[in-house]
């Protein structure tokens, strides 16, 4: 093969565009493999959360050489105007400081000038190392580019490959599944709050698919997350253990010290699948992917590839603040999902499946797709997006809600088209269902916004809907409050499984409608909620106080700050929570009650934890 002319005897002449965009596209690979290196070392090495998609080793080279490619054709066409930047030692500096550069912008807390300066000012020394040496830095180019190139190539087939790999094996290993075994699907809808859903009696239409299918099953009208958050949540879902038996938290995975719902289905011969959206918190790194045999959460896509590096990450976020967008990178649609999951499940295996999706289109920023980016909005807000800290006016927050309540009637919308096409298809009639969310959001209720940052209900109180025609009746509504932590032991015992089969904490939720003395009899599950301490949190917002908890019982809910502060809300006759009730004194008695309980939870001895994942 012909290698382009690089001529001139030195670094003085000029170079000819095939040069250029050579030594552009030969830095540009170089530059990527760094940056892919940076955050795997950073991970593997240096055991940081870096949030750190696999495919990054050869999406971050290519992104990377498209960059360096135009950044060479402009410094080829600004040659006509100023030769000297033709110049071999002019292209090799610039080339540098761009590759420079991009590694610093891999570290955020430097601030952007600064990294331009000091880009510049190492630029200097690979300048004169090249005036220097200029044929021997043409035929190190030469000679490498390719190289760098097929390694690039190697390593995308390697990713998929591993994983295919992976994916196969794991298929092998699994046992005969029992006879009869029904379908099972959990949909989670991340960051859906109950008090904003038509089918739970809200005013504007934003759940009518939930409406229609809740006609099929059991709808719960009071069901409470154990966390204000992802990541505990769905560890409680998953485990159905409470958040502080747990190590799931603010940067800590789930470990291996509780099998999840996944694993048991899995070791009974179900061929188990995760497709989440809501891949911060949902992703391999922290441990909710375990027990699955095809498990989706960073996927290629156009955003992903111009976010693997540092200089798209800059683009995206200028290109947000000026034209008013909020394109995430790698974000996918509830209509990418759709498509990930109905593909997965048209794969001949001769198995049941179990299928967890995790919808991330309700969490902010709320930017569906047209009409339902304006269904609910007469004012476009300032931004869809949460900033966090920041006081907001009622104008503000009604503006807020309007296009979170779009977003939540876009993922109705394909959870709809989702069931719709699983019934077409013959195979919802045999699929256990479960629709619910992980938490909900608040719009200024008690001061503030978002998630993650209380204990009151808008951002516990959830839907949950289980459908399943052979053994669940239709159109029912439980009025009493459930926990999810009760979710893998309902799953469990609508599966009719032997009854020496593992089973889970809680209690199935089947005891709402079943009238048998096994489900109707015995303590009830408690209902507790967490969340932990998060540093850096504005001072009024409740998690800066320290640890929270609360419990529900009955009509009361009781919650304790970490400053020690208690609040007691009649969740019936006040169900935003506006009149807090501890300090009256007939109430007394019920928050000693509360107290008590919550200490005897707390204090319960722990398993010793885990010093990994299972595989």
């Amino acid at each position: 093969m012909n290698q382009p002319n690089m001529v001139g005897s030195g670094a003085s002449a000029q170079e000819p565009a095939t040069a250029v965009l050579l030594i552009a596209a030969w830095a540009g690979l170089l530059t990527g493999l760094g940056e892919g290196c940076l955050r795997t070392a950073a991970k593997y090495v240096l055991h940081r959360t870096v949030w750190l998609d696999p495919h990054v080793v050869w999406m971050a080279p290519v992104a990377d050489l498209l960059v360096f490619s135009v950044a060479g054709l402009l410094l080829y066409a600004a040659g006509a105007r100023w030769p000297g930047v033709r110049r071999l030692s002019v292209v090799a500096g610039a080339a540098a400081g761009l590759g420079v550069l991009a590694l610093l912008l891999n570290y955020p807390r430097l601030h952007p000038g600064a990294a331009v300066l000091l880009a510049a000012g190492l630029a200097v020394l690979p300048a004169r190392l090249v005036d220097r040496h200029a044929h021997a830095f043409r035929r190190l180019v030469r000679r490498t580019v390719g190289s760098m190139g097929a390694l690039v190539a190697v390593l995308g087939v390697g990713v998929k490959g591993w994983q295919v790999v992976a994916e196969r094996r794991a298929l092998e290993r699994l046992p005969a599944p029992g006879p009869g075994l029904p379908n099972v699907l959990l949909i989670v809808l991340d960051t859906v709050r109950a008090l904003s859903l038509s089918v739970y009696g809200y005013g504007r239409s934003t759940t009518p698919e939930l409406g229609r299918f809740a006609n099929r099953g059991v709808l719960f009208e009071r069901a409470v997350a154990t966390a204000p958050w992802t990541l505990p949540s769905h560890a409680s879902m998953f485990t159905g253990h409470y958040p502080h038996e747990l190590s799931a938290d603010w940067l800590k995975p789930l470990d291996s010290t509780y099998p999840t719902l996944a694993e048991r289905l899995r070791d009974r011969g179900y061929v188990t699948g995760g497709f989440v959206a809501n891949f911060l918190y949902c992703g391999y790194e922290f441990g909710l992917d375990r027990g699955f045999v095809h498990y989706e959460d960073y996927t290629p896509s156009l955003t992903a590839l111009v976010g693997s590096i540092g200089f798209g990450r800059v683009a995206l976020t200028t290109y947000n603040r000026l034209w008013r967008k909020y394109q995430i990178a790698g974000r996918k649609s509830a209509a990418r999902l759709n498509d990930a999951f109905l593909r997965w499940t048209v794969r001949p295996s001769g198995r049941p499946f179990f299928a967890f999706l995790n919808y991330y289109d309700a969490h902010s920023p709320y930017w569906p797709e047209a009409p339902f980016d304006r269904k609910f909005l007469s004012v476009e807000p300032r931004s869809r997006d949460i900033e966090s800290g920041r006081r907001y006016t009622l104008e503000e927050r009604t503006a807020l809600r309007g296009a979170y309540e779009g977003a939540v009637a876009y993922v109705d919308h394909y959870v709809g088209l989702l069931l719709d096409t699983l019934e077409r298809r013959g195979s919802l009639e045999n699929t256990l269902v479960i629709i619910t969310a992980d938490h909900g959001e608040e719009f200024g209720e008690h001061g503030h916004m978002g998630h993650g940052n209380s204990l009151y209900l808008p951002s516990l109180q959830v839907p949950l809907l289980i459908i399943f025609p052979a053994r669940v009746p239709p159109g029912r509504r439980v009025q009493r409050p459930v926990t999810l932590r009760d979710v893998p032991a309902t799953v469990l015992s609508l599966l009719d499984l032997p009854s020496n089969a593992p089973t889970f904490p809680g209690r199935t939720l089947t005891r709402y409608w079943r009238d048998t003395a096994d489900s109707s009899g015995g303590t009830p599950s408690l209902l507790l909620s967490e969340v932990n301490f998060l540093p850096g949190q504005p001072a009024w917002y409740p998690i800066a106080k320290g640890d929270m908890h609360s419990l529900i019982m009955g009509r009361y809910h009781y919650i304790r700050n970490g400053d020690g502060r208690e609040e007691l809300y009649d969740i019936e006759g006040d169900p935003f929570e506006h009149h807090n009730l501890a300090t009256a004194l007939p109430v007394r008695e019920q928050i000693q009650r509360f107290h008590t309980i919550l200490d005897s939870i707390l204090a319960e001895p722990r398993p010793p934890r885990a010093s990994g994942r299972a595989p």
